[in-house]
């Protein structure tokens, strides 16, 4: 589904983000065929939506015009229907097959998203920012007779994906894989800080993660802490939030307790320590 090739159009996942888009055609072909070969399937479905172009169908438009405080908003809101329309024919289709009990599904999202409600853009402190509006996406995890309906409000990681899901296949995770078993209440409520970066749209070297490096942040409990990488963000001071009760991270608290501030820096390093060029 993709080529990858600039010159040709290609970007990453270029043709296969026709899918949704252009309807879920080529997923139904693939699941029926996986189901009549009772064989066991893994599906990626990540489509260009609500990604831009924000181009949703009129019929979804029409229903927020007049409802969002603008147009790109409008548009924007009509985009996440249309991509939760895609993803209800999805489920749909396993239940069609009489799959769905035997199916785990885990939604997740690259970045947040705050429209710009003067702009077809991003708003500031949003994507490709180190704050919660660029940061903090849900994941859901659905496997009837597994999981039961609810709200985790305990911060965790697309890293506990991986284990997760290779708990429920029966196969146990290598210690250096990390990460923890979302069906696992004892192990998410006692989940250990929640740590990431930020980097460079584009890489700057292949094989060089710190020469694309813009943040490093860390979420521990109420607190998170942002540390900037200096080649790359020269300008930007270290920020500390005290998140559970400032959750628009709107007064930094680096000056007044830099005793956290210095806790926090002590565990992302330990994570990761960035070495000097």
């Amino acid at each position: 589904m993709t080529h990858g090739e600039p010159t040709r159009g290609g970007r990453h996942g270029d043709a296969g983000l026709a899918i949704g888009r252009k309807g879920i055609r080529p997923i139904q072909l693939f699941v029926e065929l996986a189901s009549a070969r009772k064989a066991p399937f893994f599906l990626w479905y990540a489509p260009m939506m609500p990604h831009q172009p924000h181009n949703p169908p009129d019929r979804l438009l029409d229903h927020y015009r007049g409802k969002a405080p603008t147009e790109q908003v409008a548009k924007y809101w009509a985009m996440c229907e249309w991509f939760d329309e895609t993803c209800g024919e999805l489920l749909r289709l396993l239940d069609e097959k009489k799959l769905t009990d035997n199916t785990l599904v885990v939604f997740l999202a690259d970045n947040g998203w705050i429209q710009d409600a003067k702009a077809d853009r991003y708003a500031p402190r949003s994507k490709q920012s180190p704050y919660d509006g660029g940061l903090r996406t849900p994941i859901l995890v659905r496997w009837p007779g597994h999981t039961t309906p609810r709200v985790i409000e305990t911060p965790v990681s697309a890293l506990d994906i991986a284990p997760t899901v290779l708990r429920a296949a029966g196969v146990a995770p290598s210690v250096e894989l990390g990460g923890v078993n979302l069906l696992d209440e004892k192990a998410v409520a006692a989940h250990p800080p929640v740590f990431g970066e930020i980097f460079t749209h584009n890489a700057v070297r292949l094989g060089d993660p710190p020469a694309s490096l813009r943040f490093r942040w860390v979420v521990d409990g109420d607190w998170k802490l942002i540390v900037p990488e200096p080649r790359n963000e020269p300008k930007a001071p270290v920020e500390l939030f005290e998140i559970g009760h400032d959750p628009t991270e709107s007064h930094d608290l680096a000056a007044t307790r830099p005793e956290k501030a210095a806790e926090l820096v002590r565990k992302l390093e330990a994570y990761w320590l960035v070495r000097k060029p």
